[in-house]
């Protein structure tokens, strides 16, 4: 009997620990604390907070090599500082790889300049951390940059979306859509 006690007051203590681990409180901490790792341009840290399944780049420039890119493939990016990097850190490099890209593709002109995170970061009037879809592992947050609500947010200019994946203990960026 008292193997039997122990054994279910462990269980609900390990459920409590893993639910409060994942609660919107911890995802909207485990964001906050990757944007300062961008803003305070830690790169070597802001790497390994990137999902070990890989992670999607959403948005409307041709600078990642491929939606989804593994942790070694964005490594390599910030390593050559180009791709990913860009997108993360330089505004310069991030219009021209685009540029160049969108040349080459034909694509069509963008109607809005693209920004590096840390610019739109560094422009912000407001930072404001909205957190949704919430479950054991995996969990959204949009990074709000002015008075604007979510539904009327414009990505890339004005608003950030992460996609965190709960691993190791601690949320990994697992897909960002940035404009």
């Amino acid at each position: 009997m008292g193997v039997l006690l122990f054994s279910v007051i462990f269980s609900l203590q390990l459920t409590q620990a893993k639910s409060s681990q994942n609660s919107p409180d911890e995802l909207r901490s485990g964001a906050e604390s990757f944007v300062k790792l961008v803003q305070s341009k830690e790169t070597t840290a802001v790497l390994n907070r990137f999902s070990e399944q890989g992670t999607s780049f959403v948005g409307t420039a041709y600078v990642t090599s491929k939606a989804s890119l593994s942790p070694e493939e964005i490594r390599k990016d910030f390593d050559a500082k180009v791709g990913v990097y860009c997108l993360f850190f330089d505004t310069k490099c991030f219009r021209e790889e685009d540029g160049k890209e969108r040349a080459r593709s034909n694509g069509r002109a963008l109607k809005v300049p693209l920004n590096s995170l840390v610019d739109l970061l560094a422009k912000a009037t407001e930072k404001r951390f909205v957190t949704y879809d919430i479950s054991s592992a995996n969990g959204k947050v949009t990074l709000l940059l002015s008075a604007r609500t979510p539904d009327t947010a414009r990505l890339g200019e004005d608003a950030v979306n992460f996609y965190f994946r709960f691993e190791n203990g601690q949320w990994k960026l697992r897909n960002i859509e940035y404009n």
